[in-house]
């Protein structure tokens, strides 16, 4: 399955005395970087968030708007934790004898040092509004991403193909070239005015065509596009085992290119070059 890095969702969700939205947008990035906004008056939850998007998502750039509003007409709809606010504040005033800080601490000290804080139990309430609306940000998001990582592995089985167009070609080359190393040897030895046994001069012939042997590139680059087209039907994340695949298919595609000795192949060998290099671009937003 291919997903692509991209995309962009919303959700929102309601309930006793909050209205919660929430939308994400991915973009591609080699790893998982994930930003959450807002939120500020519940930190306690961005744990959940990140966990969240964590096993949702494996590689790109996460970022995440959160929005909370009241609603409704229920009592104090964010209580503070005053056990908390008074530890915080008892230690700031230990803070202030300590440094011989004449001026007590005020309400935005404590605040700047986190002793204004939510009830743990109104954080529980809000996570079960909020997990909603986030679930169907991830779903839109995901839904987004899926389709267009459709069209984009349409694309990198098109390439493959030509890239194995191309392999068959070379390898429809391999006799001809056989020949032409005969026919430039033998060419040699008549302007040399040499004269060599049939047996000799097919062992020359044997011994150029070792040295421009192509059969193991070929084979492990046909491994290789087997193996990319196997991927792309895994149900998983799938970009990075792509990526490697890409980079042992330009190394062979490369390997070819030294050995070829005639121009025909290699004009076949950076077509070929050109492929991969669609093919890894291509690779720069699959997830």
């Amino acid at each position: 399955m291919v997903n692509s890095m991209t995309g962009f969702g919303v959700g929102s969700a309601e309930g006793e005395n909050w209205r919660v939205e929430v939308s994400i947008r991915s973009l591609n990035n080699r790893f998982l970087s994930t930003r959450i906004r807002s939120l500020n008056d519940h930190p306690q939850l961005l744990s959940r968030i990140e966990t969240r998007l964590k096993e949702t998502f494996s590689r790109g750039e996460i970022s995440v708007w959160i929005g909370v509003n009241h609603v409704g007409t229920g009592g104090n709809d964010n209580p503070l934790d005053v056990a908390a606010a008074q530890s915080t504040y008892r230690e700031l005033l230990n803070i202030q004898q300590l440094l011989g800080i004449k001026e007590s601490p005020s309400l935005e000290d404590l605040s700047r040092a986190g002793g204004l804080q939510p009830l743990h139990a109104e954080d529980e309430r809000l996570w079960l509004i909020l997990e909603q609306a986030l679930a169907a940000a991830i779903m839109e998001t995901n839904a987004g991403r899926a389709r267009e990582g459709d069209e984009m592995k349409t694309e990198l089985a098109a390439i493959t193909d030509r890239i194995r167009d191309l392999l068959e070609q070379v390898k429809e080359r391999l006799p001809v070239v056989l020949d032409e190393i005969r026919t430039r040897l033998a060419e040699k030895i008549e302007a040399l005015q040499l004269k060599v046994e049939p047996s000799r001069m097919e062992a020359e012939v044997a011994l150029l065509a070792d040295r421009f042997d192509v059969q193991e590139e070929i084979v492990r680059l046909s491994t290789h596009l087997d193996r990319a087209m196997q991927v792309l039907e895994v149900d998983k994340p799938i970009g990075k085992e792509l990526d490697f695949l890409s980079q042992e298919m330009l190394r062979e595609v490369n390997t070819l290119g030294s050995k070829a000795r005639d121009t025909s192949t290699s004009s076949i060998v950076v077509d070929m070059k050109l492929a991969v290099e669609q093919f890894k671009e291509q690779l720069q937003n699959v997830e």
